[in-house]
């Protein structure tokens, strides 16, 4: 009978576990490392949000302040040291919603997908993406490590649509 019991409670946590992908909205700090064929590498820091089905928006911090918003196929990135706002449609912007979707579990915390031709590669504990890795079309190494994870706050849509400052350049692409 406590075996029973045993395998119930195992089943039932796993059951009501959640999953890095399940949540409405979730808001993470990020280190972003792009390294080069030189070994030269770049580092990156911000934080972003999700909210599902299609909206993020990504403001980095360091080393320069910008922000991505994404709305579906429409991004809108604004740029306070250019003074400039671009606008513009992408059909290649996937989030990490639809790589989780389409990846495979190689072991019991990595997951894999291929996504035009590019591994992408995701690190979790179980409940949460801790790292995200791939090498882009200019052979860079492209690293993401994600932390301090919050679910599930109210987020109103319209933070996706930040204010462009008056005064910036408005470049629709």
């Amino acid at each position: 009978m406590r075996r029973a019991v045993l395998i119930w409670l195992v089943v039932i946590g796993a059951i009501l576990a959640k999953s890095p992908i399940d949540f409405q909205t979730l808001e993470q700090k990020f280190v972003q490392r792009v390294t080069n064929d030189q070994n030269q590498t770049l580092s990156f820091s911000g934080k972003v949000w999700l909210k599902k089905p299609n909206l993020a928006r990504y403001d980095y911090e360091k080393p320069q302040p910008k922000t991505i918003a994404i709305r579906g196929n429409q991004v809108l990135m604004i740029e306070p040291d250019l003074e400039q706002a671009t606008h513009f449609k992408s059909d290649l912007t996937l989030n990490i919603l639809e790589v989780w979707k389409m990846s495979k579990e190689v072991s019991k915390t990595k997951r894999e997908a291929i996504i035009n031709d590019q591994l992408i590669t995701i690190e979790h504990n179980g409940e949460n993406i801790v790292r995200v890795y791939y090498t882009d079309d200019f052979d860079n190494f492209i690293e993401i490590v994600l932390c301090d994870p919050k679910r599930d706050a109210t987020i109103a849509n319209n933070f996706f649509t930040p204010a462009i400052p008056s005064g910036y350049d408005l470049i629709s692409q």
